[in-house]
């Protein structure tokens, strides 16, 4: 990114960072990393219109003092900055946050204000406390006439203190529903205050259409070249990777792991785009910037762009984004990371980029793919996390989701290469490969991909062409589930797997794919 606009961002999040310590905290406990540091994502954006005015709802950046980014529903015009949020969800989407994209915060509702002030809400919360946290309630109204597709008809519920909080009354565990005023000044207010549901405590939610153009930029002509890839599982969202600090990564940690593992490239090279897993979305914005250290310093030297596309969790609504743990082993709380999913790091040039949701077994976490344009390399990058296979808590046992997740990907694919790109794929698809000596079954999910495509360790064994160096250790057996494909037009002619896991549980793949000049 331009030395200019980096220094310009840099003022932002302090100010917006010194603002954050300024407004009074939703609870004693929360604590945010950067709220500023929100990545490039490929979250969906949302707007709530009150079914009874036909307003949506707006984040007062004008009000002041306990009145400042109050929630109204007073915003006739199509929806801008003030009136977009992204939902996340810390409860498989039982429970629903709103975090604003003017301000970066939680919308909250503030049940320690008095008087007609009490459960009012403003979009100050660092991270998904229980004030930040609503019930939705999915009616079976249809949507106005005009609303975007995949619109929904909903209630919103808070209260005071859990149902679970010994310290709580029944009237502090109540579930109040989220209503907009209707009373003298009818201004619109959300508050946490209805006992019962009627027209004011209803909202439509639209999807919003994003900014970016549905369409990549055109692949123009391009020189041959190589392209070194790495992807890497970093298992940063995991109680179970105890190497961690307290079990979870902090961004210092996590750069310093990724730093250690940029030159083990296969050709020496340093990597030009980057497949990462198992990701929280505020360490995007950070590894962009280690990446873009001095190679004396650890990094690469370059300018990068670090997208990032969250998983989800969906209960007979929308989909949520799934947020990344905030307590760690020890039950401590952490710095709030953001959504939990995937990242793809590019090199500057990148414009565009696209989400593709994966089709994904109900009532588990619903699986997803990101892709980033280079046209000057002619290459669009993909980078998948498909469901967890094996074992009685796997969220696909049978293999059955990861069959269709792979043929989606290649439908993803093929239709990146109709519009001219060569797509280089892959990161953890959590099958074997099909010639694998493994017991894990199924070995037929990569079958299509094996055979429209080259893998980076394909051909290592000439009995067993089909397979690969092991990418994920078990204690009782080590297996691959990590990968990189290319076309047979730009084959891989180098492959690593270095095995050492470091603080993750996986090891690091790196290939280098030779472009031809198109």
């Amino acid at each position: 990114m331009h030395r200019f606009l980096r220094s310009l961002a840099a003022l932002c999040a302090a100010m917006v960072g010194f603002q954050m310590f300024l407004a009074p905290p939703a609870s004693a406990t929360e604590v945010s990393e950067d709220a500023a540091a929100i990545a490039k994502s490929a979250g969906q954006k949302w707007a709530l219109k009150s079914l009874a005015n036909g307003m949506y709802v707006s984040v007062g950046l004008n009000d002041a003092g306990a009145q400042e980014w109050r929630m109204r529903a007073m915003t006739g015009t199509a929806p801008g900055s003030w009136e977009r949020f992204t939902l996340h969800t810390n409860h498989a989407a039982k429970t629903v946050g709103f975090r604003s994209e003017i301000t970066g915060f939680f919308a909250t509702a503030e049940f320690s204000d008095p008087g007609d002030q009490k459960g009012k809400l403003r979009a100050r919360g660092v991270r998904l406390g229980h004030w930040q946290q609503f019930t939705p309630g999915y009616t079976a109204e249809a949507p106005p006439a005009g609303s975007p597709a995949g619109s929904v008809v909903l209630t919103l519920r808070a209260s005071e203190k859990a149902a679970d909080d010994p310290t709580a009354t029944p009237e502090q565990r109540a579930l109040k529903y989220v209503s907009a005023n209707a009373g003298p000044g009818g201004d619109g207010l959300l508050r946490a205050r209805a006992d019962s549901a009627g027209s004011w405590e209803k909202f439509v939610l639209e999807p919003v259409v994003g900014a970016i153009s549905a369409d990549p930029p055109t692949a123009g002509a391009a020189p041959a070249s190589g392209l070194d890839v790495m992807s890497w599982n970093m298992c940063a969202n995991n109680k179970d990777c105890t190497k961690w600090s307290g079990g979870l990564a902090g961004y210092e940690e996590l750069n310093t792991e990724l730093k250690g593992r940029l030159a083990n490239s296969a050709s020496g090279h340093l990597p030009d785009v980057v497949f990462l897993q198992e990701f929280c979305e505020k360490h995007a914005k950070r590894v962009e910037l280690m990446l873009e250290q001095p190679v004396t310093q650890g990094g690469t030297g370059v300018q990068w762009d670090v997208r990032f596309a969250p998983l989800h969790h969906r209960t007979n609504g929308p989909l949520i984004q799934k947020q990344c743990q905030i307590t760690d082993t020890g039950g401590n709380t952490v710095a709030d990371r953001g959504s939990y999913g995937v990242a793809i790091a590019v090199p500057e040039e990148n414009v565009w980029y696209e989400r593709h949701d994966l089709p994904s077994p109900d009532g588990k976490e619903q699986r997803t793919a990101i892709c980033a344009a280079v046209p000057s390399r002619a290459v669009m990058a993909c980078n998948a996390h498909f469901s967890s296979g094996g074992g009685d808590n796997s969220d696909d046992q049978s293999g059955a989701a990861r069959t269709k997740q792979a043929a989606e990907l290649l439908g993803i694919v093929g239709q990146y290469e109709q519009k001219g790109y060569r797509v280089v794929f892959g990161g953890d698809l959590n099958s074997v490969p099909t010639d694998s000596m493994s017991s894990d079954t199924p070995k037929d999910i990569l079958t299509q991909t094996y055979t429209r495509y080259r893998e980076c360790d394909e051909g290592y064994w000439a009995a067993r062409p089909f397979d690969g160096r092991a990418t994920k250790p078990f204690d009782t057996r080590s297996i691959k589930i990590d990968y990189i494909f290319a076309p047979d037009s730009a084959p891989i002619d180098a492959c690593m797997v270095t095995p050492d896991a470091g603080k993750s549980d996986h090891y690091p793949i790196h290939g280098r794919v030779n472009l031809p000049a198109t």
